[in-house]
């Protein structure tokens, strides 16, 4: 395994960010050089918002799609489905992780933005 040097302040900085995001700080840096990466890809374009939630102790990512309201799981269970909205995700989401659970939830409160920590009802018009 490789290794990089940061300065202190940096190194407590991305420790802080694996704590939030449930995930270890050489997992923050490659989910930052990711993102930076697709956006290269897609010549800049905004291909929806990144979203996430940690259900169970599982870390779930997908993308939101601000102009059609659907939501698309992209890491954890159910990753490749995408669902006509973010509550039929978060149930397909609770279904799969916690089948002995009723999985009516709303998916606006349960994913989170993952440039903020937002819930996604704060990206509602």
């Amino acid at each position: 395994m490789l290794s990089i040097e940061l300065d202190e302040q940096t190194h407590g900085k991305v420790v802080f960010a694996a704590r939030l995001m449930a995930c270890t700080p050489s997992e923050v840096v490659r989910r930052l050089v990711e993102s930076w990466s697709t956006a290269d890809e897609t010549d800049g374009e905004n291909s929806g918002v990144h979203v996430h939630v940690v259900y169970r102790g599982e870390r779930i990512e997908g993308v939101f799609d601000p102009a059609n309201r659907t939501l698309t799981v992209t890491r954890g269970v159910q990753a490749g489905q995408s669902y006509s909205s973010p509550s039929a995700a978060a149930m397909a989401v609770v279904q799969a992780l916690n089948p002995d659970r009723s999985p009516n939830t709303n998916g606006w409160s349960f994913w989170r933005v993952t440039s903020s920590g937002e819930e996604l009802k704060s990206l509602r018009r």
